[in-house]
């Protein structure tokens, strides 16, 4: 989860240097596209348990396999239609990662040192999001290949959860 706000946050803090120095619109329309993309992510997440319920564990390489294409996207967009585009497919994917990793711990963690677990990993996020512009900007300051970075790490990320995923069934299929 570390790893995972640190690669995120640049979202924030990258967009609107993006759009600055690519020329893809003003301050004012990421503004307003922030707010809306954060307002997408509250029913995706809340909807969790429905996607779930339809795609069980195979959320968990589908929810980071959105997030990487939208990092993608928003940093190779050409205009503000496909930021927009790339940060609508980045918060979808998000909303329903993210809440899979939480329940993750909540299934691998020992029932007595559930509370501990989530404690440490809140810990973990928080460091993860105040030390993301300082990692990405010393990496690079461009908006361009900071998200780019952001992306590539969710690829990999991705791979390793298609790579769980079908261990996992590979192995509950051999049981069965």
């Amino acid at each position: 989860m570390f790893f995972i706000f640190l690669f995120y946050m640049p979202m924030s803090f990258k967009i609107p240097a993006l759009v600055v120095q690519e020329k893809l619109g003003t301050v004012s329309e990421v503004s307003a596209l922030t707010g809306v993309l954060n307002l997408v992510g509250i029913p995706v997440g809340a909807s969790f348990g429905f996607f779930f319920k339809k795609l069980h564990d195979k959320i968990f390489p589908l929810g980071f396999a959105l997030v990487a294409i939208g990092f993608f996207i928003i940093a190779l967009a050409g205009n503000f239609i496909m930021l927009s585009i790339g940060c609508l497919i980045l918060g979808i994917g998000f909303g329903l990662g993210v809440p899979y990793m939480y329940n993750w711990l909540d299934w691998s963690a020992p029932a007595n040192s559930v509370n501990l677990a989530t404690t440490i990993v809140l810990v973990l996020v928080n460091i993860g999001c105040a030390i993301s512009p300082m990692i990405i900007n010393a990496v690079t300051p461009s908006a361009k290949m900071g998200l780019l970075i952001s992306a590539i790490f969710f690829a990999c990320f991705s791979v390793y959860a298609i790579i769980h995923y079908l261990r996992v069934h590979k192995k509950q299929s051999a049981t069965a």
